[in-house]
């Protein structure tokens, strides 16, 4: 009898501490603090909103990219650029300048990147001779000049 009741006993105690865990698990989860979220919530809300963001962050990055390589490709394509007689081109580093028509003296020296040269101060363009500043550098307009440049630069 003593057996009996210990095994009765135990099956009580058992099936109580059970029902005390699914008490407890049910009070814990899917309270306010720790909500249990549904499948279609997942599917039909917060994929969708979370997608959505993603592409307008995407579209975003994607404008200002386009933006920086339409700058850059304004400095990296040939400007024709004419001068009448007198006025003064001043070129930053690197500049390119080709001389297409008329004449001009460089201000400062110049690498003639074609001849493998150096123009000097006071010294005069090679018509269609790709000219580089080494440096800021300057070129004046002996005849009124018509000229490709390549970089940054400004009329005088």
């Amino acid at each position: 009898m003593n057996k009996k009741l210990k095994t009765i006993l135990i099956a009580v105690l058992l099936v109580a501490v059970g029902a005390g865990v699914g008490a407890y698990a049910a009070s814990t989860y899917g309270t306010q603090s720790d909500p249990l979220v549904a499948k279609s919530y997942l599917d039909n809300t917060l994929t969708p909103k979370l997608q959505s963001e993603f592409q307008t962050k995407v579209d975003q990055q994607s404008q200002v990219l386009e933006n920086e390589i339409a700058s850059a490709n304004k400095t990296m394509n040939f400007a024709a650029v004419s001068l009448s007689k007198g006025q003064t081109l001043r070129c930053s580093e690197g500049c390119e300048v080709v001389l297409r028509s008329g004449s001009a003296a460089a201000s400062a020296a110049l690498s003639d990147v074609t001849a493998g040269t150096e123009v000097s101060s006071g010294g005069a363009l090679t018509a269609n001779h790709l000219n580089v500043a080494p440096d800021s550098a300057a070129l004046t307009a002996t005849a009124a000049a018509t000229l490709l440049v390549r970089g940054v630069y400004t009329v005088g």
